[in-house]
Protein backbone atom coordinates (compact mmCIF):
# COMPACT_ATOMS: atom_id res chain seq x y z
CA UNK A 1 0.00 0.00 0.00
CA UNK A 2 1.53 3.29 -1.11
CA UNK A 3 -0.29 5.40 1.43
CA UNK A 4 0.93 3.96 4.71
CA UNK A 5 1.59 6.50 7.46
CA UNK A 6 4.96 6.11 9.12
CA UNK A 7 4.06 6.50 12.77
CA UNK A 8 6.55 7.60 15.38
CA UNK A 9 6.91 5.70 18.66
CA UNK A 10 3.90 6.21 20.97
CA UNK A 11 1.84 7.70 18.11
CA UNK A 12 -1.70 6.36 17.73
CA UNK A 13 -3.61 6.45 14.45
CA UNK A 14 -7.09 7.98 14.87
CA UNK A 15 -8.30 7.68 11.27
CA UNK A 16 -7.09 6.45 7.91
CA UNK A 17 -9.36 6.62 4.89
CA UNK A 18 -9.14 5.94 1.20
CA UNK A 19 -12.22 7.70 -0.16
CA UNK A 20 -13.44 6.71 -3.60
CA UNK A 21 -16.82 7.77 -5.00
CA UNK A 22 -16.78 5.35 -7.91
CA UNK A 23 -14.64 2.70 -9.54
CA UNK A 24 -13.21 5.15 -12.10
CA UNK A 25 -12.43 7.98 -9.67
CA UNK A 26 -9.03 8.28 -8.03
CA UNK A 27 -8.97 7.68 -4.30
CA UNK A 28 -8.37 10.44 -1.77
CA UNK A 29 -6.14 9.10 0.99
CA UNK A 30 -5.99 10.81 4.37
CA UNK A 31 -4.87 9.93 7.88
CA UNK A 32 -4.93 11.57 11.31
CA UNK A 33 -3.02 10.56 14.40
CA UNK A 34 -2.74 12.05 17.87
CA UNK A 35 0.50 13.82 16.84
CA UNK A 36 0.17 14.58 13.12
CA UNK A 37 -1.97 14.73 10.03
CA UNK A 38 -1.02 12.79 6.89
CA UNK A 39 -1.79 14.40 3.52
CA UNK A 40 -1.44 12.60 0.17
CA UNK A 41 1.48 13.79 -1.96
CA UNK A 42 3.38 12.74 -5.07
CA UNK A 43 7.14 12.61 -5.48
CA UNK A 44 8.56 14.48 -8.48
CA UNK A 45 10.94 11.65 -9.37
CA UNK A 46 10.44 8.05 -8.31
CA UNK A 47 11.52 4.67 -9.62
CA UNK A 48 8.42 2.77 -8.46
CA UNK A 49 5.45 4.27 -6.66
CA UNK A 50 5.51 8.08 -6.51
CA UNK A 51 2.70 8.42 -3.94
CA UNK A 52 3.29 8.89 -0.24
CA UNK A 53 1.89 10.57 2.87
CA UNK A 54 3.26 14.00 3.74
CA UNK A 55 3.44 14.28 7.52
CA UNK A 56 2.19 17.55 8.99
CA UNK A 57 2.82 17.86 12.73
CA UNK A 58 0.03 19.25 14.88
CA UNK A 59 2.05 22.36 15.76
CA UNK A 60 2.42 23.17 12.02
CA UNK A 61 -1.35 23.11 11.38
CA UNK A 62 -3.26 26.28 12.11
CA UNK A 63 -6.73 25.09 11.01
CA UNK A 64 -8.67 22.26 9.40
CA UNK A 65 -11.87 23.40 7.74
CA UNK A 66 -14.65 22.17 5.53
CA UNK A 67 -15.83 25.04 3.39
CA UNK A 68 -18.13 25.72 0.50
CA UNK A 69 -16.36 25.75 -2.83
CA UNK A 70 -16.99 28.84 -4.96
CA UNK A 71 -19.22 27.90 -7.90
CA UNK A 72 -18.11 30.70 -10.24
CA UNK A 73 -15.89 28.54 -12.46
CA UNK A 74 -18.68 26.01 -12.92
CA UNK A 75 -21.11 28.84 -13.71
CA UNK A 76 -18.82 29.99 -16.51
CA UNK A 77 -18.61 26.42 -17.82
CA UNK A 78 -22.43 26.20 -17.63
CA UNK A 79 -22.87 29.41 -19.66
CA UNK A 80 -20.39 28.14 -22.27
CA UNK A 81 -22.23 24.81 -22.45
CA UNK A 82 -25.60 26.54 -22.95
CA UNK A 83 -24.21 28.84 -25.67
CA UNK A 84 -22.36 25.99 -27.39
CA UNK A 85 -25.43 23.76 -27.28
CA UNK A 86 -27.67 26.46 -28.70
CA UNK A 87 -25.23 27.50 -31.44
CA UNK A 88 -24.55 23.93 -32.49
CA UNK A 89 -28.26 23.06 -32.52
CA UNK A 90 -28.98 26.14 -34.63
CA UNK A 91 -26.26 25.39 -37.20
CA UNK A 92 -27.30 21.75 -37.32
CA UNK A 93 -31.01 22.48 -37.80
CA UNK A 94 -30.75 25.60 -40.00
CA UNK A 95 -30.43 23.63 -43.28
CA UNK A 96 -33.51 21.60 -42.35
CA UNK A 97 -35.56 24.69 -41.51
CA UNK A 98 -34.48 26.49 -44.71
CA UNK A 99 -35.27 23.37 -46.79
CA UNK A 100 -31.80 23.27 -48.29
CA UNK A 101 -31.17 20.29 -50.56
CA UNK A 102 -28.77 17.53 -49.59
CA UNK A 103 -28.29 15.05 -46.80
CA UNK A 104 -28.49 16.47 -43.27
CA UNK A 105 -27.35 14.79 -40.09
CA UNK A 106 -29.14 15.57 -36.85
CA UNK A 107 -27.70 14.67 -33.48
CA UNK A 108 -28.92 14.88 -29.90
CA UNK A 109 -25.57 16.06 -28.55
CA UNK A 110 -26.25 19.81 -28.85
CA UNK A 111 -29.47 19.46 -26.85
CA UNK A 112 -27.68 17.28 -24.26
CA UNK A 113 -24.93 19.89 -23.88
CA UNK A 114 -27.56 22.64 -23.56
CA UNK A 115 -29.50 20.74 -20.87
CA UNK A 116 -26.26 19.85 -19.06
CA UNK A 117 -25.34 23.54 -18.99
CA UNK A 118 -28.70 24.38 -17.46
CA UNK A 119 -28.40 21.66 -14.80
CA UNK A 120 -24.73 22.23 -13.88
CA UNK A 121 -25.31 25.20 -11.50
CA UNK A 122 -27.91 23.18 -9.59
CA UNK A 123 -25.55 20.22 -9.27
CA UNK A 124 -22.68 22.44 -8.12
CA UNK A 125 -24.77 24.23 -5.47
CA UNK A 126 -23.58 23.60 -1.92
CA UNK A 127 -20.43 21.71 -2.92
CA UNK A 128 -17.88 21.38 -0.09
CA UNK A 129 -14.11 20.97 0.02
CA UNK A 130 -11.50 20.19 2.68
CA UNK A 131 -8.76 22.69 3.46
CA UNK A 132 -5.78 22.23 5.78
CA UNK A 133 -3.99 25.47 6.61
CA UNK A 134 -0.45 25.52 7.89
CA UNK A 135 1.57 28.60 8.73
CA UNK A 136 2.84 28.91 5.15
CA UNK A 137 0.72 26.61 2.91
CA UNK A 138 -2.80 25.48 2.17
CA UNK A 139 -3.65 21.91 1.26
CA UNK A 140 -7.00 21.51 -0.52
CA UNK A 141 -9.13 18.60 -1.63
CA UNK A 142 -12.08 19.17 -3.93
CA UNK A 143 -14.17 16.01 -4.15
CA UNK A 144 -15.46 15.03 -7.57
CA UNK A 145 -18.63 16.69 -8.82
CA UNK A 146 -21.44 14.19 -8.24
CA UNK A 147 -25.10 14.23 -9.19
CA UNK A 148 -26.76 11.49 -7.17
CA UNK A 149 -27.83 11.88 -3.56
CA UNK A 150 -26.07 8.72 -2.36
CA UNK A 151 -22.66 9.99 -3.52
CA UNK A 152 -23.29 13.40 -1.94
CA UNK A 153 -24.16 11.70 1.34
CA UNK A 154 -21.03 9.56 1.09
CA UNK A 155 -18.88 12.70 0.64
CA UNK A 156 -20.63 14.42 3.59
CA UNK A 157 -20.10 11.34 5.81
CA UNK A 158 -16.40 11.35 4.88
CA UNK A 159 -16.10 15.03 5.82
CA UNK A 160 -17.87 14.36 9.13
CA UNK A 161 -15.49 11.48 9.84
CA UNK A 162 -12.43 13.62 9.06
CA UNK A 163 -13.66 16.52 11.19
CA UNK A 164 -14.46 14.22 14.14
CA UNK A 165 -10.98 12.63 13.98
CA UNK A 166 -9.29 16.05 13.77
CA UNK A 167 -11.27 17.34 16.74
CA UNK A 168 -10.43 14.19 18.69
CA UNK A 169 -6.73 14.70 18.02
CA UNK A 170 -6.90 18.30 19.24
CA UNK A 171 -6.69 20.23 15.96
CA UNK A 172 -8.56 23.50 15.45
CA UNK A 173 -11.54 22.75 13.23
CA UNK A 174 -14.10 24.98 11.51
CA UNK A 175 -17.01 24.55 9.13
CA UNK A 176 -17.84 27.45 6.82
Amino acid sequence: MAYKPELEPNENLALQIAFKVSEKATAFNFAVSDQALYWPATKAFAMNDATYFKRLRKNEISEVCVRRLPPYGLWIVAVLMVLTGLATAYFMCAPLINHEPGEHRVSGWPIAIFVGGILLPFVARGRLGLEIRTHDKKFRWKPPLVVDKASKQKIQATFDEIIAACEKSGLRVSRN
